[in-house]
């Protein structure tokens, strides 16, 4: 059986010869000292090979002094030996012990950040802010606070909605979705097409001025004409309008969501410790003893200014801080529910970025589990939206 040769190849073996006369003896005597052979061959009337545990082995010794044969290690096999020969060679041991270390701090470390789903804003700035947050080439992992770097980009950069940042190994990905500006205001006399703001398929064209050049179910891409307005019928003179309707399609966005499995809760014990303060100026004076025996807290701050009457302002601020004592739990959640959890605030990510008619219609979920106890969710949502937007016609370029 497979499993006994497994656990013979963990205790260690030895292929051995036997040579004498009372070879069956020999056998037979062994077996009732509980002494086990396995994958007998004979060679001879007089010579025999046998696989034996080393166990087994060390007993031999006074069986074949009794039934005087000759016993001889051919093969030595199994964990036991190749330890052995490993361990001889402390060079090569010291070496893999080492390279195994050194593995293990460099894969402790970020040594790529890259950007992607940038468009209008450059990477370079992004990387500039990032580094200035602490996630850069060469930063220990444990040390980067991923929640707070993406906080701190979307409040400095304007420019963006939404970043998402996952590391992978030694790669930090860092996601963004730009803001999207809104596209001119077009003057209703001024004649212009309604073209595509984004890839999609149409599900739904209403024209309400000009010509349709799509129709349901076609799919198309960022800048394609939609609705014309340019308006040419048999028998009629060629007109140029102000193209109006309203195009739905179906379109697609991916966001990725890093969850962690254990989830942390917080509540109040119903202690409260207060500290209060007098700020003149930029100079503070404590009015009592600032220490809080708490170890885990909640922190509230009340500024009340002490002089403000009709045109009167004193910079005179008495600071209550109050502290409320938290107990702190933490409890593994089911990966089913941590993949709820990610897939509820990429929606709301979304719904942020999007305008608020703009309908989900599907959602499709993939994860997989990464270090640290956390899953890394992928979410695809399909919308249906309308994706026209006004674009100039140039009269003057406009070949007859």
């Amino acid at each position: 059986m497979l499993a006994v040769r497994v656990w013979n190849f963990l205790k260690g073996y030895v292929v051995i010869k036997v040579e004498g006369i009372n070879l069956e003896r020999f056998i037979n005597l062994a077996i009732t000292n509980n002494i086990y052979f396995w994958d007998i061959e004979r060679i001879n009337y007089t010579a025999l090979k046998a696989r034996v545990g080393l166990k087994g082995y060390k007993q031999l010794r006074r069986i074949r002094k009794r039934i005087n044969c000759r016993v001889s290690i051919l093969e030595k096999r199994g964990c036991p030996f190749l330890l052995h020969r490993v361990l001889k060679r402390k060079t090569l041991v010291a070496g893999g012990i080492t390279a195994v270390i050194i593995m293990y701090i460099l894969t402790s470390f970020i040594w790529v950040v890259e950007v992607q789903g940038n468009e209008r804003v450059p990477a370079d700035r992004i990387l500039r802010e990032l580094e200035s947050y602490g996630l850069k080439p060469g930063v220990f992992k444990p040390l980067v606070d991923t929640r707070e770097v993406e906080t701190k980009l979307l409040i400095e950069m304007d420019q963006l909605v939404w970043v998402g940042i996952n590391i992978l190994g030694t790669r930090a990905v860092v996601e963004i979705v730009e803001r999207t500006e809104p596209p001119p205001v077009i003057d209703k006399s001024e004649p212009c097409n309604i073209v595509a703001k984004k890839d999609g398929i149409i599900s739904n064209i209403y024209v309400y001025q000009g010509k349709a050049a799509v129709k349901s179910g076609d799919t198309v891409k960022a800048g394609q004409v939609l609705i014309g307005g340019i308006v040419e019928e048999p028998g009629r003179p060629t007109r140029v309008v102000h193209a109006m309707g309203r195009v739905e399609a179906r379109t697609w966005y991916q966001l990725t969501e890093e969850q962690d499995l254990r989830l942390e809760t917080r509540e109040r014990t119903g202690r409260v410790h207060k500290n209060a303060s007098l700020k003149v100026g930029s100079y503070t004076v404590n009015l009592g003893r600032r220490d809080c025996e708490f170890e885990n807290f909640d922190i509230q701050t009340d500024t009340n200014r002490l002089v403000d009457w009709r045109n009167i302002t004193l910079p005179v601020e008495l600071i209550i801080e109050k502290y409320f004592e938290v107990s702190v739990e933490e409890r593994f959640i089911p990966v089913e529910e941590a993949v709820e959890l990610a897939v509820e605030k990429t929606r709301q990510t979304l719904s942020a970025m999007l305008p608020q008619e703009v309908e989900i219609t599907d959602t499709k979920v993939k994860y997989n589990e990464t270090e640290d106890d956390r899953i890394r969710v992928e979410v695809i949502f399909e919308t249906l939206e309308d994706i026209g937007m006004e674009e100039r016609i140039d009269i003057n370029n406009r070949e007859d």
